[in-house]
């Protein structure tokens, strides 16, 4: 979905930087990137491929479900970044990519340390988060979460419920709000980045939109809003055990989720999300 989203496996802004840090190397030593939480390692895959003279690792705490043979130039790692990355050495990444991990990392600002140090210099770090609000059709936060409140919204209560039942298990579940204030610290005190930046990327929950609606249609916009409509049709089975951690009854969450997909498959309620994006370049030299 945020590929087509943004038009590529990253930000526009930081495609300069990413090309300049991943150009092949005059001194004979391979490029290299890694993925901390890779996932479904659809991500390690798809940069490998665009990039197949780097070497492209993906870090999680399972091995991805691979249903296919992968690019040559790809790993895949199990091991968890809450226990730092100290076991890749200094400067060995032109590019380190973080995607919606910050839920399961209990201190993320020592990671973001961390991720410089193994940047080599002109590297680029990237991270991605979603934010953990739903927002209405004029992309303010929803506050109502009774049904009888006016605004109220399904899948805005399964969003509350999990974020709740996260917040349990890591009080640091929200640290992605400070990432481009530790970044900016980080550019001023321990002189890191050369350049920096962050870009909020807002995607309709279905094609509801009146510019996804007209005659003249950015299709990759239409894309991103199917996908992400067609995502969260199932995401409560997904949220569930954490909605259950925060303290409600099956029977509750159950008819939530029942209440949220039949309100994502119709569109009745006109939702926004955004995803937010950081990109920084270390200081050469």
């Amino acid at each position: 979905m945020l590929k087509a989203a943004v038009g590529g496996l990253y930000i526009r802004q930081a495609a300069p930087a990413v090309r300049r840090a991943l150009a092949p190397r005059k001194d004979g030593d391979l490029n290299a990137v890694l993925d901390i939480g890779c996932g479904s390692g659809v991500w390690v895959i798809d940069m490998a491929r665009l990039y197949p003279h780097a070497e492209v690792v993906g870090m999680d705490l399972a091995p991805p479900n691979l249903v296919s043979p992968v690019p040559e130039n790809t790993r895949f790692e199990c091991d968890d970044a809450n226990y730092g990355l100290s076991q890749y050495g200094a400067e060995s990444f032109d590019v380190v990519h973080a995607r919606y991990i910050t839920l399961g990392i209990t201190d993320y600002r020592s990671l973001l340390q961390e991720a410089c140090s193994i940047l080599r210099p002109g590297g680029v770090l990237l991270t991605v988060d979603c934010d953990m609000l739903a927002y209405d059709e004029n992309q303010q936060p929803i506050t109502a979460i009774k049904e009888d409140e006016p605004g109220f919204s399904y899948m805005n209560r399964l969003v509350v419920a999990a974020i709740e039942g996260v917040m349990k298990c890591n009080p640091n579940a929200a640290a992605y709000h400070h990432t481009s204030r530790w970044i900016e610290e980080m550019g001023e005190t321990e002189s890191c980045w050369d350049d920096f930046g962050e870009r909020a990327v807002w995607v309709p929950l279905g094609p509801w939109t009146e510019e996804l609606q007209g005659d003249r249609v950015n299709e990759r916009e239409f894309l991103a809003a199917q996908l992400l409509q067609l995502a969260f049709l199932k995401i409560g089975v997904t949220l569930r055990p954490v909605m259950l951690i925060s303290g409600n009854s099956e029977e509750v969450v159950d008819q939530w989720i029942r209440e949220q997909e039949a309100e994502v498959k119709a569109m009745n309620a006109k939702l926004y999300f955004k995803w937010i994006f950081n990109w920084a370049v270390k200081k050469r030299g």
